[in-house]
C-alpha cells in the first residue's frame, strides 16, 4: 500500500485520529494496492500478505459505485489489527463496505472509529476453555434428540476435535482464529484413526468441519468470540481417487466371478443380497427375519416428517423394496442375519483387490439402469434423498444405451438381472 510503511502495518488501529481517518477516506482509486476488483462480476478480492484471502461480490450498479466499494474496502481493512483481519469473514466485510458506501459525512467516521475501537480490543471478550466449549457443543447436539448411532458419532467427533485442539495448542476460545480451520483440514486429512482407509475421505472431513463451524457459532452466541461465521468460507477440495471414492460398478463378469469365488461361504449370501437389493452395507445390520411384511422388504420402518429413521442416513432411507425369489431364499437361509458385516468387509479387502462392499451397491444401480429401470425407481430403491444424486452418480453409465448395438447391451443386462433375481438358485 502506498500510504503507510511496513512499520505502520504492525500498528493497525493503534490510535488513528480524525485527521488520519479523513486522509484514509480521501484516498485515490489508483492508490488501492492490496485488493482488486473484477468488474464483470462485481467481485472484490483481498490478498493482503500474511492473512487469509477474502472474496465477495457487490451489486453492479455502476463502475463508479464499484470503485467506491473497493476504496471503502481498502480503508476498512487498513484500520483492522492483526486479530480482526485474521478473523473477519468475507460476508461480514461485505456488509461493512456496503454500509460505509451508503452513508455520508461524519457517520462514515463513526463507522471507522467503531472498527478502530474493536481492533484495539476495547470491547472485552469472555473466554472459556476449548474442552468446556466442546462439552457445550456435545450437550447441544445430544439435546436435539440424536439416535443412539448419532450419539456415538457426535462423541467421536468431540474426541477428534479435542485431539486436534490439544496438538495445535487451542486451549481456549481466545485461540479460535481463522487459520485454525485451515490447519484442521490438513491435520484431519493425515489422521485416519485406524479405519483401514488409505486416506480420510472428503465427506468425513466436511462433516468434521461442519462441527467446527457449529462450535464457532455456539461460541459467538455465548459471547466468547466476535464472529460466529469465522470459518464459513473455508472449504475442502474434493478430488476423486484421492479423498473421494470413484464410482466403479462391477462388470457382469466381475459380479459373477465374485459370487462364484464366495460360493459355499456365508459371505456369499451377503454379496448376493447387496447385488439384488442395492441397500447400504450398514443397513444390513437393521434387517431381521421380520423385515419382510406384506410381500415387501421394509427398511427402517415408517419415517415421521423429515426425521432420520434409526440406522438410516436421511428420511428417504425409510422405504420398501420389492421381494424377488432370490431374496426370499436368502431370508430362508438366514446367513445374512448371522454373519458379521465387518468380517465380510475384511474378506473382500484381503482377497479381492479393489472390490469394496459399496461397489456392490454401485453395481446394483447400474444393473437396474442399463436394464431400463426408470431413474426415479432406482433413486427410490437406493434411498437417495433426491433424484439428482442418482443421476450425478450413475448417469454417466447410461449413455452406453446410445452406442452402436445398445439393444444387445440392454438385453444382456436384463438377462443378467433376471438371473440374479429370479433364477439364481434354480440354475446355480
Amino acid at each position: 500500500m502506498s500510504f503507510y510503511g511496513k512499520n505502520d502495518m504492525k500498528n493497525y488501529g493503534s490510535g488513528y485520529d480524525l485527521a488520519t481517518i479523513s486522509k484514509l477516506q480521501n484516498l485515490n482509486y489508483g492508490a488501492c494496492k492490496m485488493a482488486s476488483i473484477y468488474f464483470a462480476k462485481g467481485q472484490i478480492k483481498d490478498r493482503t500478505k500474511g492473512y487469509p484471502s477474502l472474496s465477495y461480490c457487490i451489486p453492479k450498479h455502476s463502475k463508479s459505485f464499484m470503485k467506491e466499494c473497493l476504496k471503502a474496502h481498502e480503508i476498512i481493512v487498513s484500520i483492522m489489527d492483526n486479530g480482526t483481519r485474521a478473523s473477519i469473514a468475507s460476508l461480514d466485510l461485505r456488509k461493512l463496505v456496503l454500509q460505509y458506501v451508503a452513508i455520508d459525512g461524519s457517520e462514515k467516521q463513526e463507522i471507522v472509529k467503531r472498527i478502530i475501537f474493536k481492533s484495539n480490543g476495547e470491547q472485552s471478550q469472555k473466554t472459556i476453555s476449548s474442552e468446556a466449549l466442546l462439552d457445550m457443543w456435545l450437550e447441544h447436539r445430544l439435546a436435539e434428540g440424536a439416535s443412539e448411532a448419532m450419539a456415538v458419532y457426535f462423541k467421536h467427533v468431540r474426541k477428534v476435535l479435542s485431539m486436534f485442539f490439544e496438538q495445535e495448542g487451542v486451549k481456549s476460545t481466545s485461540d479460535l482464529k481463522y487459520e485454525v480451520a485451515s490447519k484442521f483440514l490438513k491435520w484431519r486429512a493425515s489422521n485416519k484413526f485406524s479405519n483401514g482407509n488409505p486416506t480420510t475421505s472428503a465427506k468425513t472431513i466436511k462433516n468434521d468441519l461442519m462441527a467446527l463451524r457449529q462450535i464457532a457459532k455456539l461460541a459467538y452466541k455465548n459471547g466468547y468470540i466476535p464472529n460466529g461465521g469465522i470459518w464459513d468460507d473455508v472449504k475442502i477440495k474434493v478430488i476423486p481417487g484421492v479423498n473421494k471414492r470413484i464410482v466403479e460398478p462391477l462388470s457382469i463378469e466381475m459380479q459373477m466371478e465374485l459370487l462364484n469365488k464366495l460360493k459355499n461361504t456365508p459371505h456369499h449370501d451377503i454379496a448376493l443380497f447387496l447385488l439384488i437389493s442395492g441397500i447400504r452395507v450398514g443397513e444390513l445390520e437393521t434387517l431381521n427375519s421380520n423385515s419382510i411384511q406384506n410381500g415387501v422388504l421394509a427398511l427402517h420402518g415408517e419415517c415421521i416428517g423429515n426425521d432420520k429413521p434409526i440406522g438410516g442416513k436421511t428420511a428417504s432411507a425409510s422405504r420398501t423394496l420389492p421381494i424377488c425369489p432370490t431374496m426370499e431364499k436368502l431370508f430362508e437361509r438366514g446367513n445374512i442375519f448371522n454373519v458379521s458385516i465387518n468380517a465380510f468387509k475384511i474378506i473382500l479387502k484381503r482377497n479381492y483387490k479393489g472390490i469394496h462392499a459399496h461397489r456392490l451397491r454401485h453395481s446394483f444401480a447400474v444393473n437396474k439402469l442399463l436394464s431400463q429401470t426408470s431413474l426415479q425407481m432406482v433413486s427410490y430403491q437406493m434411498g437417495h434423498s433426491e433424484i439428482g444424486m442418482t443421476a450425478n452418480l450413475y448417469g454417466k453409465f447410461v449413455p452406453e444405451h446410445f452406442k452402436v448395438g445398445f439393444e444387445e447391451t440392454i438385453r444382456i443386462r436384463k438377462d443378467f438381472v433376471k438371473w440374479l433375481e429370479q433364477d439364481y438358485f434354480k440354475l446355480s
